[in-house]
């Protein structure tokens, strides 16, 4: 009777703290909120639903990101949530910030897509999926538990898997199927991972002392096995090597308004977990540093050397991504506070860089009907304002000043270099010397679209419709805060600063 009755005030509490918990999820609870009202609305009314739609969307995007402005103020130090399954903390907070500002303009770019703007407003279809893959991201974000990092994974890629393949077309039928096929191995392998680590530790929350004790307890070779299983998930929605052959035909195909999401929350949310997992793992047993510093040099210069070669702007900056993966690495292998600060700052700056990259690539797309390399011929003269952001923003993805993205890879080498330093190791120094190269490399390509707006004729008489002034005042906006940064990067890095990495940093 009295076990009965501890067993039933110990289920009660548990009850009440869950209930407790849902306070801290208000974000989340406005995305499912938002998807829900979403779909009602599509059912509701049959005809001319792109302004409700629309607005329902923007609504809830500007809602949430209220919401996590509070929390920002109300958690100033990490908190566990719902028995430890999740932990809230500022690193989390600002990625989710950063993921709405991303839809956010995922959205616009599509309501700037001219024609091809009814493939995402004439029902509720795509907006729920974006929604959905939001709410996945948010989860990676601040899971704490091997069985929520999976199952967030999983509502991410299958998202992501019908994005790709959700308009009606060849090409992107083949880049779903291809993706759902790389997609749906990955997650076996990281899934049977897991397996192995539950079966170790008894345990599948990362962050406890007994999941941490019993790893040092596990012999070198299946530890190697099971981290290595687990690693492979998480690699493939970073999209680095040797798990990003999806990225470039899933780049092309899908429209641009999901390749902006694409090659922004998913690949940030991976880092999270990465950067999570690595410091949890804190065993002499596995290299971390040789591990991360192989994927950094490996991710760096196929991405760079491959995207030499391509004809296509999106394809182009598909290969660009896989490469910025290899730099996000570089953040995590420092294993320092500098290391940490410099990783987060670097991923927002990528975050504004590619919704800045792909935004402009609708504009042209909207102009010419393609975004091969060929049909930006000439038009900086045509179209000279818009012409100058993207030069601003290739010279901001290759690292040049004066734009953040000399910033950002100027903090990451550094804090590589001082962690060269101190601890002398022979992998630190190659990918210093790996990632100054790539990003000699980076110019070549990066620069090749302003070359061709501005020192290539157009062959054929393109006719040019006037761009309006949304289109300018949006790009301008993206634009500006590279350049800002560059100036006054401190206002960001205090941010930065304020965000406590204790809870991972290997003591």
């Amino acid at each position: 009777m009295l076990i009965a009755q501890t067993q039933h005030n110990g289920l009660s509490e548990q009850l009440a703290n869950t209930s407790s918990d849902l306070w801290s999820l208000l974000p989340e609870i406005s995305i499912v909120g938002s998807l829900l009202l979403l779909i009602i609305f599509d059912l509701i009314f049959k005809k001319n639903k792109s302004i409700g739609l629309t607005a329902i969307a923007l609504v809830g995007l500007a809602y949430t990101f209220v919401l996590l402005i509070q929390q920002w103020y109300a958690f100033p130090d990490s908190k566990a949530l719902m028995g430890g399954l999740l932990d809230i903390n500022r690193l989390s907070i600002m990625l989710k910030g950063g993921f709405v500002v991303c839809l956010v303009v995922a959205i616009v770019t599509a309501l700037r897509s001219g024609d091809k703007r009814h493939d995402f407003f004439e029902s509720s279809e795509i907006l729920v999926m974006l929604f959905g893959l939001l709410l996945g991201a948010s989860f990676m974000t601040m899971s704490s538990n091997l069985l929520i990092i999976y199952i967030s994974i999983e509502v991410v890629s299958i998202c992501s898997y019908v994005l790709t393949a959700i308009i009606k077309g060849k090409d992107k039928a083949e880049a779903g199927l291809k993706y759902l096929i790389y997609g749906a191995v990955a997650s076996a392998i990281m899934l049977y991972g897991m397996s192995w680590v539950y079966g170790f530790t008894g345990t599948l929350d990362i962050t406890s002392i007994g999941f941490g004790a019993a790893i040092s307890e596990i012999p070198k070779l299946p530890l190697y096995i099971s981290c290595a299983m687990i690693l492979a998930g998480f690699i493939f929605k970073l999209g680095a090597f040797p798990l990003h052959i999806w990225s470039p035909d899933v780049y092309q195909a899908a429209p641009t308004p999901v390749v902006t999401v694409f090659s922004v929350i998913p690949k940030l949310a991976a880092l999270s977990i990465i950067f999570k997992f690595a410091n949890t793992i804190n065993t002499p047993t596995i290299d971390w540093q040789l591990w991360i510093g192989v994927l950094a040099i490996a991710s760096m210069t196929v991405g760079n050397f491959s995207a030499l070669w391509q004809k296509d702007i999106k394809r182009m900056l598909a290969y660009s991504s896989i490469a910025h993966a290899g730099f996000l690495l570089v953040g995590i292998l420092a294993f320092t506070s500098a290391g940490n600060e410099s990783m987060i700052f670097y991923a927002i700056i990528y975050l504004v860089m590619n919704c800045a990259a792909f935004f402009l690539v609708q504009v042209y797309e909207r102009q010419t009907g393609t975004t091969a390399l060929d049909s930006f011929r000439g038009l900086g003269a045509k179209l000279p304002y818009m012409s100058v952001l993207v030069l601003i923003v290739m010279i901001a993805l290759t690292g040049l000043p004066p734009t953040a993205g000399f910033n950002a890879k100027l903090y990451v080498f550094s804090a590589l270099w001082d962690a060269y330093q101190t601890g002398e190791k022979d992998i630190l120094f190659w990918v210093f010397i790996f990632g100054l190269m790539n990003t000699v490399v980076s110019l070549f390509y990066y620069l090749k679209l302003p070359y061709f707006l501005y020192f290539k004729s157009s062959p054929n008489k393109i006719q040019i419709k006037d761009i309006r002034l949304i289109d300018r005042l949006a790009g301008t906006l993206l634009v500006v805060p590279l350049l800002l940064l560059f100036f006054r990067s401190d206002w960001f890095v205090g941010l930065v600063n304020s965000i406590n990495f204790e809870l991972w940093i290997p003591k």
